[in-house]
């Protein structure tokens, strides 16, 4: 498993297969002041890449194999943490989660507030989220 850096849209991405499906996370940039970097976290989990956007819009529970998402989402996580902590030194960062339903708001918090994670908003936009100085 390793983090991609998408250039063109500022995204850092982790893929990985879990038996017949692609499991991805993304970190995406997606606003940037002069001294703050703010990034959004993106997961899913897909059988064919033309239906990952349909599953998200949709919100359908697509994973078959759960221990293994969790593992993997885990990782994941660790590992975009890590690359956008380091490459980006010099400027605050601004992580932040959104949900589409309740089930994965109370499945992120769990996980996200034992690494210093806090509910939040962004304009708005209800989130959890955290940021590093």
């Amino acid at each position: 498993m390793e983090v991609q850096y998408d250039r063109e849209n500022e995204w850092y991405i982790v893929k990985e297969k879990i038996d017949n499906q692609t499991f991805f996370m993304e970190f995406q940039l997606y606003d940037e002041t002069d001294d703050t970097l703010y990034f959004n976290i993106c997961m899913g989990i897909y059988n064919k890449r033309k239906h990952a956007e349909r599953n998200e819009n949709e919100a359908r529970m697509t994973g078959l194999n759960p221990i293994k998402s969790v593992m993997t989402a885990m990782k994941a996580f660790d590992l975009l943490e890590k690359e956008v902590l380091e490459r980006r030194q010099g400027k605050r960062k601004h992580i932040s989660c959104g949900w589409v339903d309740n089930r994965r708001r109370d499945t992120y918090y769990k996980f996200l507030s034992k690494r210093g994670y806090q509910y939040g908003n962004i304009g708005r936009y209800k989130c959890i989220y955290k940021v590093y100085e």
